[in-house]
């Protein structure tokens, strides 16, 4: 990671934890001192936090801090500053409640569109999901599986989330989770578009959205 990289980084963990609060000025000079790095690496890292809705900066006014409702909700970096942050739970049950609403219509989606090439990367991926010999495998191929479904929906607008929804997933490996994942693929598969919506809600309804920060 490059030290401005670095910079954005910390600085988007101290506005999510509330060190930079919405009640004074961010003063890139402190900021300078604070990294060791120059005005201009600092000036940069704001203006990514700006594109993420984080901070605004205006002339003869400064640079603040927003509001996280003016946060960008889907970008992978905010999303995951505020998992880390103070409050992970609420953040992860959000999430999670953003994936009940959306995966199972998307699997219903996916069972009318039946586009050859999407479904082959979601079979595939389950594929992976039953030969992972760890975690790390597991996780990284239950990942892909679900942003897979998400494209399967043949609707771009749901596409695009699957950062959010992958950003949650901590699920492990086990015969029930598989088989779970296999019933949503085999009504996909079979054009079941009812079955699919069920087994795609049923799945969700198997996991602990905050998992792993009561571990």
């Amino acid at each position: 990671m490059t030290r401005h990289a670095r910079i954005v980084d910390e600085l988007g963990r101290l506005i999510v934890s509330g060190v930079f609060g919405t009640e004074r000025p961010i003063v890139p000079e402190d900021l300078g001192r604070r990294f060791a790095a120059s005005r201009t690496v600092v000036r940069e890292a704001l203006r990514v936090l700006e594109t993420k809705g984080m901070v605004t900066a205006r002339p003869r006014v400064g640079t603040w801090t927003r509001p996280p409702e003016h946060w960008d909700a889907i970008d992978p970096d905010v999303i995951a500053w505020r998992v880390a942050g103070p409050e992970r739970s609420r953040h992860l049950a959000e999430l999670h409640e953003l994936r009940l609403a959306i995966e199972p219509q998307a699997a219903r989606m996916a069972a009318w569109h039946r586009r050859p090439d999407e479904l082959a990367v979601l079979v595939a991926a389950y594929g992976l999901m039953a030969d992972a010999t760890d975690l790390p495998a597991f996780q990284e191929a239950d990942r892909a599986f679900h942003a897979a479904l998400l494209r399967a929906s043949g609707n771009p607008l749901i596409a695009q989330l699957h950062v959010p929804v992958v950003a949650v997933l901590d699920e492990v490996p086990g015969d029930d989770m598989l088989a779970a994942h296999s019933l949503v693929v085999a009504t996909v598969l079979g054009k079941d578009g009812d079955g699919a919506e069920t087994a795609s809600r049923r799945l969700l309804e198997t996991v602990v959205p905050y998992r792993s920060s009561a571990s």
